[in-house]
């Protein structure tokens, strides 16, 4: 829990999904300072990020780093795939002039115990857990329910999710999501970093400039692919609390719903605790906005 600001309103202490979905980025920096800028700068590095790329100040709570679109579509699948880190690749094949096939990418092999320390594009290993994964994913999906990424509901996939991004000066604008097997990240810039300029009278961000191309890719992308799984794990359980405080409350709260958490992070309270266990299911009263 921690403050957050946005659009000069300050909103007091706000749960971190309410936080993450409508991007207030005061909430971001408590959390950096809460956990350490070393543990958080350290802990990046299983998404595949090097540590020359990342910031060692609280900007790096607001997106202060250097990155690429592949980067980003890279890190993302760690929460789309349940918690294990792909190398990404451009050629899939290649055919020689007699058709035939010369080269095939690796196939991908999810390990969850190799540390991959000797590089082997083939090997996809853990670096968080499949609860982590989850509750992330469950998030990342509000981002898209209720928060700045609205406009990605014409989708109608309740499995998509992702974040809207927006530089200083309105010179980036990204959205990176998910949505069944596909990982996509969007952005929008110059090659020599200057304001995108306005539409309508509103500077471009990553709502509006990025959002739109990413929502028209998917569209097409995602044909193929069937909705995404969206039973929790074993480890994670859900508790009914409050929508304001994120405290457990009463199942006649009408503030109420069932937010996931890691077993043993939960908030304790007379409030029923339900476990939702490998593919388990939650009961009658979970919201439906939740996922």
């Amino acid at each position: 829990m921690a403050t957050g600001k946005l659009q000069r309103q300050v909103y007091g202490p706000t749960p971190l999904r309410k936080a993450l979905s409508l991007s207030l980025n005061l909430v971001s920096v408590r959390l950096l300072r809460a956990m350490s800028i070393d543990y958080a700068r350290d802990y990046l590095t299983r998404f595949g990020f090097n540590d020359e790329q990342i910031p060692q100040g609280y900007s790096l709570a607001l997106g202060a780093a250097s990155l690429t679109p592949v980067q980003m579509a890279k890190a993302y699948s760690v929460f789309a795939n349940g918690g294990y880190l792909v190398e990404p690749y451009f050629v899939e094949s290649i055919v020689d002039r007699d058709d035939i096939t010369i080269y095939t990418a690796p196939e991908i092999n999810f390990c969850e115990e190799c540390n991959n320390t000797e590089y082997d594009p083939s090997v996809a290993p853990r670096v968080i857990s499949a609860q982590n994964a989850f509750v992330m994913r469950s998030m990342l999906g509000q981002v898209i329910k209720s928060g700045t990424a609205r406009r990605a509901l014409e989708l109608k996939r309740p499995d998509i999710g992702g974040k809207t991004g927006t530089t200083n000066d309105f010179r980036d604008a990204w959205f990176s999501g998910f949505g069944g097997d596909v990982v996509t990240s969007v952005w929008v810039g110059f090659d020599q970093p200057k304001d995108l300029g306005k539409a309508n009278g509103k500077s471009e961000s990553g709502a509006k400039a990025a959002l739109p191309i990413w929502i028209d890719y998917m569209r097409f992308a995602l044909q193929n692919y069937p909705e995404a799984n969206s039973n929790p794990p074993i480890g994670v359980v859900s508790t009914f609390v409050n929508k304001e405080t994120g405290q457990p409350t009463f199942a006649e709260d009408p503030d109420g719903y069932y937010e996931y958490f890691i077993a043993g992070t939960q908030p304790k309270s007379t409030a029923a605790t339900n476990s939702a266990s490998g593919g388990g299911v939650l009961t009658p009263k979970i919201n439906d906005d939740l996922f």
